[in-house]
């Protein structure tokens, strides 16, 4: 989930995503990735991502759910199910549906040309500004220029600046090296990548303060 983050740095937009290599080294030989989601370091939801080919083009399917509760109770729940499809390692469609606490939100993607256009509960039909994909974290080319809310096709602005390695814990919580990416911007966030490009880890914190990270499950 990528929260709303209207504003904050631009980063250099390049044409990273029409390199069909770069998207490739993002898929995990699994073809899935899935996150325990902890809050506080409480277990909070999962997220998962899973890649599959349909005549040629790739499909990513993309499943968020969060909860806070107590016992039988529910605070807060957050569901995302999206899709995106690509072809010839350039993005050509996307779509997403959000349940963000019983608000109805969502956002569409069309490619035209070079560009995508785009339109979503927080955004008119536009097209959107060179380089840009989807804010669904699985592929490392997103962090070379803008990106597009899934959530609500809200443009998403960061200054990402490359950390070096650092350590995070992996499947069945060993520690684990990967490459640190900080994204900032008006809601930032932390993003780890293990070579040559496999998402691993994310940390952000969420709008009530609350401290939101990523462990892998074993794929």
């Amino acid at each position: 989930m990528a929260e709303n983050q209207a504003g904050g740095v631009e980063s250099s937009p390049t044409n990273t995503r029409f390199d069909p290599a770069v998207q490739a080294t993002s898929i995990p030989v699994s073809k899935r990735l899935e996150f325990v989601v902890f809050r506080n370091g409480k277990p909070f939801g999962h997220h998962g991502i899973s890649f599959s080919d349909r005549n040629g083009d790739l499909l990513v399917d993309i499943s968020v759910d969060y909860a806070v509760g107590f016992g039988p109770l529910s605070f807060f729940r957050y569901k995302l199910r999206g899709r995106e499809t690509w072809s010839n390692g350039v993005l050509t469609s996307a779509r997403a549906q959000t349940d963000n606490n019983g608000k109805r939100e969502y956002m569409s993607a069309d490619r035209d040309g070079e560009a995508l256009i785009v339109e979503g509960s927080k955004a008119r039909r536009a097209r959107a500004p060179c380089g840009c994909l989807i804010a669904t974290h699985w592929n490392i080319a997103q962090l070379d220029g803008p990106m597009i809310n899934p959530q609500d096709g809200s443009l998403l602005r960061f200054s990402v600046m490359r950390m070096g390695l650092s350590k995070h814990i992996g499947a069945e919580g060993a520690a684990r090296i990967a490459r640190r990416y900080a994204l900032n911007g008006e809601n930032p966030l932390e993003l780890w990548y293990e070579d040559p490009g496999i998402w691993v880890g994310l940390r952000a914190k969420a709008f009530d303060g609350s401290v939101i990270s990523y462990v892998p499950k074993s794929n």
